[in-house]
């Protein structure tokens, strides 16, 4: 029972934990603006839609960012002090990995362009 409630517990934080460690500000905001540039092109967005559409991207960063803190919350009630320390390292390591991609992604695509 407990190894089940951890997987499941486990399956629901990964997702929201990447969010979590965005630190690289600048590109996040790259690429939100890319992505509303191409949704304002391919869309053929008036300027209503585009504000209205950014206000309600907005909207739902602030409800993720408080399911992922509700969530956190309810996670340090349920495991122990260890097995949040775990989880936190898991979480750091999966993070370094995908950076590691990112990183390695980014680069080929520099070097493709050169």
């Amino acid at each position: 029972m407990n190894a089940k409630m951890f997987g499941i517990v486990f399956a629901l934080v990964l997702p929201l934990s990447s969010v979590a460690y965005a630190s690289e500000k600048g590109d996040h905001q790259q690429y939100r603006a890319k992505k509303m540039e191409r949704l304002e092109k391919e869309l053929s967005l008036t300027e209503d839609q585009k504000t209205q559409m950014e206000a309600l991207f907005k909207q739902q960063k602030q409800k993720f960012k408080a399911i992922r803190e509700e969530t956190q919350s309810e996670l340090q009630t349920i495991l122990t002090p260890e097995q949040f320390s775990k989880l936190e390292e898991m979480k750091q390591r999966r993070y370094e990995k995908w950076r590691e991609k990112h990183q390695a992604r980014k680069q080929e695509k520099v070097e493709s362009s050169e």
